[in-house]
């Protein structure tokens, strides 16, 4: 058994990470507080398939390669908070409008080429980019969102879908990718 899922890598990692520095500074938010994401695993879950037999990774493998997109750019906007910005779990980076209705397609894609062999998204794709996990409670952002509402981090271009794996070690979780679908020139 193997822990899976779909996503698209993250290449803006050096911009990111000065963020994340930046923003645990001016939150004054330590180790204790939040758990920053590792630049080497950023990345947007398209769809998280869960533990799956070794053997059913062909057929994900074939139904993947089915999928077919054209290569676009995704510029990173605004930072925001899941639930809420004054009891945040997840926080985030968003994508420009544009960039995000083409990753959501994308995403749709996927999602309904992995229906057909049974696996369901678990909700709606929102197209955003976890830097944070809050540990034990939740943390407050103060006027983070509104300190970067408009500003912008980095542009990636998207050109490759990735199935990978993820193993949970003491130390975090090391993905590995599985399969990848690049897109048509």
């Amino acid at each position: 058994m193997m822990r899976t899922f779909i996503a698209v890598d993250v290449a803006s990692s050096a911009t990111i990470g000065r963020l994340q520095s930046d923003i645990m500074s001016a939150q004054g938010w330590s180790a204790r507080d939040v758990k920053p994401i590792e630049a080497h695993n950023f990345h947007f879950t398209l769809i998280f398939l869960g533990e799956i037999r070794d053997g059913d990774a062909d057929s994900i493998k074939a139904k993947l390669s089915e999928v077919q997109f054209e290569p676009f750019t995704i510029t990173y906007v605004d930072v925001g908070a899941f639930p809420k910005s004054d009891a945040a779990r997840v926080i985030w980076v968003g994508v420009d409008s544009a960039g995000g209705q083409k990753l959501s397609a994308l995403a749709g894609d996927v999602v309904s080429k992995m229906a057909g062999l049974g696996f369901q998204a678990d909700k709606p794709f929102s197209p955003h980019l976890t830097i944070f996990r809050a540990k034990g409670r939740p943390v407050r952002m103060a006027d983070i969102a509104s300190k970067y509402r408009g500003a912008t981090f980095g542009i990636d271009t998207v050109d490759r879908v990735h199935l990978k794996k993820s193993d949970l070690t003491s130390s975090g979780p090391v993905y590995s990718n599985i399969y990848t679908v690049a897109a048509k020139k």
